[in-house]
């Protein structure tokens, strides 16, 4: 999942980042509809919900079809995929991250090759392709792509006496301590999704043994270096100064008391999270969020292999089912057009994927220039473990994590549970 700087570059130049609103959950299956297409995305707050509507209606308008829409929170969405996909029903247009889950899903015969299918498929710049490209063939179209980092509070960190944001691990858990000492959580985390929980591991075992030391060990389905050790022991490290907010191990990421609704209230000053973070704050805490809002890079780790301009990160995209209608085809390139996507952009915050940026976002938002700007020096790129790897490798990292975090496992436990996991997809 790695790309040379010059590729990091020519990913800006398309554009770097997106707001992804994420919270209440449609109910359904893709398989009790009627309607002539089904499409299930993960756009579940306003504006972005009802744009994603007014779209597949103007659609539907033009072609004489019908269209099933369910707006799917992010983990909720996962869970319902994962039924889906085990059925061999899934829906005609779904949300995809690519990488394995989305690889897991070609072996099974479930989604179309996109390969020559799509007429406006030169609009987008073939290095934002490369995630939904499997064995040469693609099998999505990406609407945006960005990284996580830590959106902070300045005006929490200056309150505190944390007057820079830390560079290294060292001086990371010393803000938290400083953080907890004025009043405020330290972190926002929505610990019941566990998927927020997995970047912290995925960043300090990036930061130990480098993207390198983690691709090999993805190879060889082998975890068991000191360097995961090490990653495993500064979560439970971390973890241990309880510098979450109150009740988040029952909070998820997008609920009224979760993750982005702390962050957008100001009670806690900082979360680890991705480009669409400022958004969802907004909107899931029903305020303006932060007056005052950075954005640095993970932490490096002494002596460690990985660099701060190493990021984890992905872009979002839509995947199209095996049996799926030509419509399907059609709808994602009116969702493309010009005007369209310039509107998709302007109301969830995206940043766009296009070959010609200027004709669909002439401005980036302050919060997406912050993301762009850091990755200006990137020299490498991973791609969300949940979704790099296979589903049970994915989910067993997030899970394992979740136990880090809660003091119901060890380093070694989690090494061994992911371990297990890869020994049981050979």
């Amino acid at each position: 999942m790695r790309k040379p700087l010059r590729r990091l570059r020519a990913v800006l130049a398309a554009g770097a980042a997106a707001s992804l609103a994420l919270t209440a959950a449609a109910c359904g299956d893709s398989g009790e509809s009627d309607a002539d297409l089904s499409f299930w995305h993960i756009q579940n707050l306003d504006p972005g919900m009802s744009t994603w509507q007014e779209f597949a209606d103007g659609f539907a308008e033009e072609n004489d079809i019908t269209i099933d829409v369910q707006a799917i929170e992010n983990q909720a969405f996962k869970d319902r995929m994962g039924t889906a996909a085990q059925s061999g029903d899934v829906p005609d247009i779904f949300h995809t991250w690519g990488g394995g889950v989305l690889a897991q899903q070609v072996e099974a015969g479930l989604v179309k090759d996109l390969t020559g299918k799509l007429d406006c498929i030169d609009q987008i710049n073939p290095i934002a392709l490369e995630a939904y490209t499997i064995d040469g063939k693609l099998y999505g179209m990406p609407f945006d792509a960005g990284v996580v980092g830590f959106w902070y509070n300045i005006d929490l960190f200056d309150a505190a006496g944390v007057t820079e944001p830390p560079a290294t691990w060292d001086e990371f858990l010393v803000a938290v301590e400083k953080l907890k000492d004025s009043g405020v959580a330290p972190i926002a985390l929505g610990g019941a999704d566990q998927w927020p929980g997995h970047y912290y591991w995925t960043y300090l075992a990036m930061r130990t043994v480098g993207l390198d030391g983690l691709e090999a060990a993805a190879a060889a389905g082998d975890f068991s270096g000191e360097g995961f050790v090490q990653a495993g022991d500064m979560v439970a490290e971390l973890a241990a100064m309880e510098p979450f907010q109150e009740g988040f191990e029952s909070a998820g990421y997008g609920e009224a008391d979760g993750q982005s609704a702390v962050m957008g209230e100001g009670a806690a000053a900082m979360e680890l999270m991705g480009q669409w973070a400022p958004q969802a704050a907004r909107d899931n805490s029903g305020t303006e969020g932060p007056e005052n809002l950075g954005f640095f890079p993970f932490p490096t780790v002494e002596g460690g292999a990985g660099v701060s301009t190493e990021w984890l990160g992905g872009g979002n995209g839509y995947a199209v089912a095996a049996d799926a209608p030509d419509e399907a085809l059609d709808f994602l390139c009116y969702f493309m057009e010009p005007e369209n996507y310039a509107k998709a952009i302007t109301d969830a915050s995206l940043t766009p994927v296009a070959v010609d940026v200027a004709s669909v976002a002439p401005e980036l938002n302050q919060d997406t220039q912050k993301v762009v700007d850091s990755l200006a020096t990137a020299t490498g790129t991973q791609l969300y473990l949940d979704q790099a790897y296979p589903p049970a490798i994915g989910g067993t990292i997030n899970e394992a994590t979740e136990g880090l975090i809660l003091g119901e496992l060890t380093s070694q436990d989690f090494i061994d549970m992911v371990n297990e996991a890869w020994a049981a997809e050979k």
